[in-house]
């Protein structure tokens, strides 16, 4: 059995890359849709991934104290989703990974650090190449791409480092950090198969 996390700097491929490892591997591939629907079954008051995400990028960097400030209620139940989040996403993707399968989450590599099966995958780029990829998907000028860029790299490390206190650019944290504009798509899905264990006819040739 293996256990594919991956997490993606924006403009690195990652999702084209997950599916395509997961097609290759014949597993399931679970992303933020996938694990926010799992997450409500365990916790049906609990708000949507995108919600979380936003409302975690404007309190991660506060202090309790600061929290306050904006308002106890609020603060409070920050405070209180916070203390919930970790274990609860702990919970998700352990039984997620009770089978084979490739997980397009950012912070899974966090939540499954001692899974014995896991190959946790972290895909990057200079960022360059990744403005140049991120202005050929959304048309966009190269000032646009790159502040868009500069804006998601923040709010995925204060999200991770909010959920799990870890950095999600400690290269030591995964098994597998690769540079996406070193290799294809279909290079990097061989790569991440042989981590695996799995074998396929292309690779044998």
């Amino acid at each position: 059995m293996t256990v594919w996390t991956i997490s993606a700097q924006e403009g690195t491929g990652g999702t084209r890359v997950a599916a395509e490892l997961a097609a290759a591997a014949q597993v399931p591939l679970l992303d933020r849709e996938g694990l926010s629907l799992l997450a409500h079954e365990l916790d049906p008051a609990l708000p949507e991934l995108n919600e979380l995400e936003a409302r975690f990028g404007r309190f991660a960097m506060l202090s309790l104290s600061a929290a306050l400030s904006v308002g106890a209620a609020e603060a409070f139940q920050e405070v209180e989703l916070r203390q919930k989040l970790p274990e609860l996403g702990r919970a998700v993707l352990g039984e997620a990974a009770r089978a084979s399968r490739v997980i397009y989450v950012p912070a899974a590599f966090a939540a499954l650090a001692d899974h014995p099966s896991a190959v946790h995958v972290r895909l990057c780029a200079p960022l360059e190449c990744r403005i140049a990829s991120y202005q050929r998907e959304h048309i966009v000028d190269r000032h646009c791409a790159e502040k868009a860029l500069k804006r998601e790299d923040h709010r995925m490390q204060a999200w991770v480092k909010s959920l799990y206190h870890v950095n999600i650019n400690d290269a030591r944290r995964f098994s597998l950090v690769l540079d996406t504009s070193r290799f294809s798509p279909d290079r990097i899905v061989e790569l991440l198969l042989a981590a695996g264990g799995v074998h396929t006819a292309s690779m044998a040739a």
